[in-house]
């Protein structure tokens, strides 16, 4: 009975952790290109055993089960009919439980057991390994594992072909190698033995002609004239041309020193290229065997670690963070589940458990470790092989490319005898010239000789012209002398000007600084004098400032006068007319004195008002320009203190008595009188009171309101 978990899922699985997605396949790349054989894609395999009921790898159904019923452990191959089994809990069906049923597609199964692929052998050749079978599935799906396999395995098959000799007959479920792809080792012998032949060729014949070519160049030659020697130039040609050919033969392969068989460098390089490639297909092997060993071959097994993870997951987080409650009647027990804490149905990579679309990511994870698999233990070993391979390759081209023969001479015999001749003319033309070149020397020497002559003639003119130039540098040195002494004569007459100007100049600068001390001292002066001036001034305003005052108080004190005065005369007239308005008081009143009262020296300035209809009488003579008028009648004021009605016996008796003159009263409107202090006082028209004061002041006094108006002597 198989364990419900491998031990070593989890570990299978963290291996490929920080791989990248397996994109590009070397693997299958360099084992076509070395074999021949057409390795399928691998990104295609799958597509033959993808379930539309479950996903790639396998098939399944989700089954509610009552919790009545006995619940299996979830694993692999813990219930018949199933490889594998995951039980869990559904938040929304409170009263069942489900159950994913797996079956993996393409397994091979031996009674209840699955048997995983693997090569049950230590070597290449002794490995098991499975073709691949075509089968209709429990959904009537139509499956194959054929591609699979071929992927698996053909590799293997093909590589086993090649270091066997060709790649002609190799074959994995019935598939083979193309005519026109497949590789022949054999070939790179064949070749070389072509390339060891051809220089075996030119060996053996150069020394033949070598001989000939001795013979006929010999002095007891029984062939001679010119003709056997355009022959003999025909030996000596092709004889050097096979030397060449057999020079290059001999070289040594470029690409190391690796034990090789061959006689030419090309067979030798070709030995070597077919080494590396069997070493090539020998590495690739082994990483094949390694790979088939491993716990990555069988993607159905990569499956069991998907689900064994898949599994423990659902233990952990589902089932075990779930509470079972059992309730009992008479008749029957039922069972119910409630989420605890923590619990969850939603696997954090592959979602909702209860949607079965979700599972098909489990099979898309399987494949894809499956592939990183392959691109650990095949890819990486191929990319390195491949590079080697590679290098090798490229310096084996060397020993072909840079070991092309080249014959010596390309030309025809009668050409080769032709170019004696012209090398025999060429000869002669040679000497010819070599006593041309003599004639030419002597000249050369007596042109030299000459020259000799002309450059000693030179010489002397040049000593000659440099004495010459010697007089002239003395003379003209001694101009100098002359000229630099006049020169410092006129800088020293300039140095004492220059002195005697500054000396002006600070006899200058202190007469200007004494000018200006003097006109310091008079600006000085001139500001103190206006200093005092201006104190003198505001000495001045004080006093006219302090008589200005006591001016004004004396005014004050004559307007206060005035106006006391005033108040005192309004007082006495009106003592004086006694009860004149008033009612109460007797019916005759005595008038007599009123021309005393109202012609005193002293100016009235009051104005008795107007006596117009007093107290409302109808039929009076009006006294209401009493103060402009020289002479006042009363005659009409009769019923003074009436009620206006002359028939009423209550009436007061009409006045009689003559109330005298009151002409001249104030001297009249606009006649000044003179006031103690030298100012003047009148009675305007409009009734008020102007005082003129001797310092230019004056007042007005309003009877009527009370009012004093005072103007100082500036107007203001």
């Amino acid at each position: 009975m198989a364990d419900r978990y491998d031990p070593k899922s989890g570990e299978n699985l963290d291996k490929f952790d920080n791989a990248g997605d397996p994109s590009s396949d070397t693997w299958a790349a360099l084992v076509t290109h070395l074999t021949g054989y057409p390795v399928p894609d691998r990104n295609t395999v799958f597509d033959t055993l993808k379930s539309d009921h479950g996903g790639k790898l396998f098939r399944m159904d989700i089954k509610e089960r009552s919790l009545s019923l006995l619940v299996k452990d979830s694993g692999f191959l813990t219930n018949k009919g199933e490889d594998y089994d995951i039980w869990f809990f559904n938040s929304g069906k409170k009263r069942s439980i489900m159950q994913a049923r797996i079956v993996f597609e393409g397994r091979v199964t031996a009674g209840d057991e699955i048997i995983f692929a693997a090569p049950g052998s230590d070597t290449v050749e002794g490995a098991q390994v499975r073709d691949g079978n075509e089968f209709t599935d429990y959904n009537k799906d139509k499956m194959s594992t054929i591609p699979l396999s071929r992927y698996m395995n053909g590799p293997r098959a093909a590589l086993l072909a090649l270091l066997g000799g060709s790649t002609k007959d190799a074959r994995f479920s019935n598939v083979g190698v193309a005519d026109t792809d497949m590789v022949d080792l054999n070939s790179f012998g064949t070749t070389g033995e072509s390339f060891d032949f051809a220089a075996k060729f030119f060996r053996d014949h150069a020394t033949v002609l070598k001989d000939w070519e001795d013979r006929f160049s010999r002095d007891d030659a029984s062939w001679k004239g010119e003709a056997a020697e355009v022959f003999r130039s025909l030996l000596k040609k092709i004889r050097e041309n096979y030397d060449s050919y057999v020079e290059t033969f001999d070289s040594k392969p470029g690409s190391g020193d690796e034990t090789t068989t061959g006689g030419t460098v090309y067979s030798r390089a070709l030995s070597l290229g077919r080494t590396y490639l069997e070493d090539s297909a020998t590495k690739l092997l082994d990483a094949w065997l390694t790979w088939a060993k491993s716990s990555y071959y069988d993607p159905h097994q990569v499956l069991r670690y998907v689900l064994d993870d898949l599994a423990q997951w659902v233990d952990a987080n589902n089932v075990a963070k779930t509470d079972l409650t059992s309730h009992t009647t008479n008749y029957y027990t039922s069972v119910s589940h409630s989420p605890q804490a923590g619990y969850s149905q939603v696997h954090p990579e592959y979602g909702d458990l209860t949607d079965v679309a979700n599972w098909a990511k489990v099979g898309d994870k399987a494949v894809k470790i499956w592939s990183q698999g392959v691109s650990e233990y095949l890819g990486k070993p191929a990319a390195q092989v491949q590079s080697d391979l590679n290098n090798h390759f490229l310096d084996l081209g060397k020993d072909f490319s840079e070991n092309v023969p080249k014959p010596k001479s390309t030309s025809t015999a009668s050409e080769e005898y032709q170019e004696k001749k012209e090398e025999e003319q060429q000869e002669e033309l040679d000497k010819q010239h070599d006593e041309d070149l003599k004639y030419q020397q002597q000249l050369r020497d007596e042109q030299n000789q000459q020259r000799e002559e002309d450059k000693k003639y030179q010489e002397e003119l040049r000593e000659e012209q440099r004495q010459q130039r010697e007089e002239d540098k003395k003379y003209q040195d001694e101009l100098r002398a002359e000229q630099k002494a006049e020169q410092e004569e006129a800088k020293k007459q300039a140095d004492e000007l220059r002195e005697e100007q500054n000396r002006q100049r600070e006899e200058d600068k202190k007469y200007q600084e004494e000018l200006r001390d003097e006109q310091k001292g008079e600006q000085d002066e001139a500001k103190k004098l206006q200093e005092d001036l201006r104190e003198e001034q505001n000495q001045q305003r004080d006093e006219d400032r302090k008589y200005q005052d006591e001016l004004r108080d004396e005014q004050k004190a004559e307007q206060d006068e005035a106006k006391r005065e005033a108040e005192e005369q309004a007082k006495a007239m009106e003592e004086s007319l006694g009860g004149l308005n008033d009612p109460n008081s007797a019916g005759d009143q005595d008038l007599s004195d009123i021309d005393d009262l109202l012609n005193q020296n002293p100016p009235t300035t009051e104005s008795l008002g107007s006596l117009d209809t007093p107290n409302g009488l109808n039929d009076t003579n009006g006294l209401s320009d009493a103060n402009g008028l020289n002479d006042v009648n009363l005659n009409d004021v009769d019923d003074v203190n009436g009620d206006g009605r002359r028939d009423s016996t209550s009436d007061v008796p009409p006045i009689t008595q003559s109330l005298g003159n009151l002409g001249g009263i104030n001297g009249g409107i606009g006649d000044p009188r003179r006031s103690p202090t030298g100012g003047s006082t009148q009675l305007t028209g409009d009734g008020d009171v102007l005082s003129d004061f001797p310092d230019g002041s004056s007042s007005s006094f309003d009877p009527d309101s009370g009012v004093l108006t005072t103007t100082a002597p500036d107007g203001t």
